[in-house]
């Protein structure tokens, strides 16, 4: 395999827009939510977002946030675990696509 066949790392946040991801950021913050959009600089757009703490539970609900790509450690996709999925029922957060629109599809519900 040469150069030219491998996938970059832009190309790889490329396949995880408009799906759930975690982003850590420098100094152990976490954040979960769909990605948006991101630019060259891995300045990344997460709408639905929340922080979480470090038992990986909601602290708090921030909707739509910009992270600067300097400060990003990684960004992983997820899939929203059922516990959180029974919580979240029926708070409305966010708006667009989201939790609600998986629940029509018969799929299990992602962020």
């Amino acid at each position: 395999m040469d150069m030219v066949d491998r996938l970059k790392p832009l190309d790889i946040l490329n396949k995880s827009l408009k799906s759930p991801v975690i982003v850590k950021i420098r100094g152990g913050r976490e954040f979960r939510g769909v990605l948006d959009g991101y630019d060259m600089h891995m300045n990344l757009v997460l709408r639905d977002a929340e922080e979480l703490d470090s038992d990986t539970s909601v602290k708090s609900i921030m909707g739509e946030i910009l992270v600067r790509g300097d400060n990003v450690v990684y960004v992983s996709p997820t899939v929203q675990k059922e516990t959180e999925k029974d919580k979240g029922e029926g708070k409305g957060k966010g708006k667009g696509k989201g939790r609600s629109e998986a629940k029509g599809t018969g799929e299990k519900g992602t962020w």
